[in-house]
């Protein structure tokens, strides 16, 4: 009984430290008056690293290479004064941090960063279960059109810490159909053929 005690309490430990190091894969810091230094660990092939202002207008942006760590230090002392945002683009995720460039200084913006977790879909049979992490509680929203339609099929409006949807697409004819998700700023499209 002790033995399956320890290994209950070992395996509790160690999902533990692997979610504690998920929601800290991405870390934006000031480093100096007008430096970011920015870290990345367990970096996929392909995820993308960027710096947009508030116009969206993207002043650094780099995709990564497969690395258990990834450190980019970034000089804005040639900027203009106003609002950034470093956006970190992962498999499952996109992180946003706000800071602000004011005159010889960048502040990183406390209490603003944002994640936009990735929804998670599962297709079995023709059933379409739909996951979505949403512990920043932004607003979502979720569309279902048929192929060339403007007329959603239906349309759902959200805002909760954990959202799941099943969508059974068995009763509609043999088509292409669509499901957009909308969360916060950020849109993603699940394309399902039947």
């Amino acid at each position: 009984m002790k033995k399956i005690l320890k290994l209950g309490l070992l395996s509790v430990a160690l999902l533990t430290t692997v979610v504690v190091n998920a929601s800290n894969k991405v870390k934006v810091e000031v480093l100096a008056s007008n430096e970011l230094s920015i870290t990345m660990s367990e970096v996929i092939e392909g995820e993308v690293l960027s710096v947009s202002d508030k116009k969206g207008e993207v002043v650094f942006s780099e995709i990564l290479s497969a690395s258990s760590s990834y450190t980019k230090t970034l000089d804005f002392s040639k900027l203009t004064q106003g609002v950034y945002y470093v956006k970190a683009e992962t498999a499952k995720a996109i992180k946003v941090t706000p800071f602000i460039i004011v005159p010889d200084q960048v502040k990183i913006v406390k209490g603003a960063t944002k994640t936009y977790n990735t929804p998670v879909f599962e297709t079995e049979n023709d059933i379409i279960k739909l996951d979505i992490d949403n512990k920043d509680q932004h607003e979502v929203s979720i569309t279902v059109y048929a192929k060339n339609s403007s007329i959603p099929l239906e349309e759902v409006r959200l805002n909760a810490p954990k959202i799941t949807k099943n969508y059974n697409f068995k009763s509609l004819p043999v088509s292409e159909y669509k499901i957009i998700v909308y969360q916060g700023d950020y849109s993603y499209v699940k394309t399902i053929k039947r």
